[in-house]
């Protein structure tokens, strides 16, 4: 038997890879909405900067197993309960540099890894995974304030929306304009076209960055069910991940119709080497 090493997944298996987690559905609709994102994206870039799609030896049809690094995301998932090929896996990370694991389902897995390759937490946050069918989203009614209108997000919305983010970080200006080029967003504005309330879609299909200018004038209520009945006439269920601590936010949703599911976790873990991501960094749009 060979060593261990992370293996590429080619662009031509990515659709094969993806219908692995129809399985069940939607018990893995996370994986596939993951897997289905970069589809996307590769058509608009067919080299995007600083994305692997790793699967163990080549292995991913075994399983289902991956790790995606996107930048400083980190994603991981797999159909093998005995999660033994994914802790194989997560030991071939080059944890010299940190990453941001996102929405990670498997955090005794993670921290055991740390503690076996000497790896250290820089930050740990709890989230409550919430739900809202699409069959259910369909049926909210979104009612608009007179002076107000609802449309996507432009590219120019990322600075002042990673200005007012709590979690902003080197980068993250650029990871919010390319999910504004490349997803669906919903932004709420004035007659002046001033920005109001807006909410990302991630990667990984799930309700993000949800933000509002200014407090207790229901803005976000508003975002949240335009938002989500948008993307359930595109056919999607909803998804959105909350920290366990932001009790508005998790009443916000749950006002709306969705449901806690799970418990997943975002962990940060401290960098071994030195590396920043440029300012300068620029995408490319065909």
């Amino acid at each position: 038997m060979g060593e261990d090493r992370l293996v590429h997944i080619a662009r031509c298996d990515w659709e094969e890879w993806r219908d692995m987690y129809k399985r069940d559905w939607p018990r893995h609709e996370i994986a596939f909405n993951l897997v289905q994102n970069y589809i996307d994206w590769s058509k608009r870039d067919r080299k995007i900067k600083d994305l692997a799609l790793y699967s163990l030896n080549g292995s991913w049809r075994e399983n289902g197993t991956f790790v995606i690094i996107d930048r400083i995301d980190l994603y991981m998932y797999t159909l093998d309960e005995s999660l033994d090929t994914l802790r194989r896996a997560l030991e071939l990370v080059d944890w010299d540099y940190y990453y941001v694991s996102v929405m990670c389902e498997y955090e005794t897995l993670l921290f055991d890894t740390f503690k076996k390759l000497n790896v250290r937490v820089s930050v740990a946050r709890p989230n409550t995974m919430y739900f809202l069918p699409k069959e259910e989203a369909l049926k909210l009614n979104v009612t608009v304030p007179e002076g107000l209108q609802l449309g996507p997000l432009q590219p120019f919305h990322a600075k002042i929306i990673n200005d007012l983010w709590p979690h902003r970080e080197t980068g993250s200006e650029f990871s919010l304009e390319r999910l504004i080029r490349w997803n669906p967003s919903m932004g709420l504005f004035n007659q002046q076209g001033d920005l109001l309330g807006w909410c990302l879609f991630t990667q990984a299909g799930v309700m993000g960055s949800l933000g509002v200018i200014e407090r207790r004038k229901g803005y976000g209520r508003i975002v949240v069910k335009a938002f989500a009945k948008r993307l359930a006439e595109m056919g999607r269920n909803l998804y959105a991940s909350i920290l366990v601590e932001n009790e508005p936010s998790k009443a916000l949703f749950a006002s709306v119709g969705f449901k806690p599911i799970k418990d997943v976790n975002w962990v940060r873990n401290c960098e071994r080497k030195f590396v920043e991501w440029s300012s300068g960094d620029k995408l490319e749009f065909n």
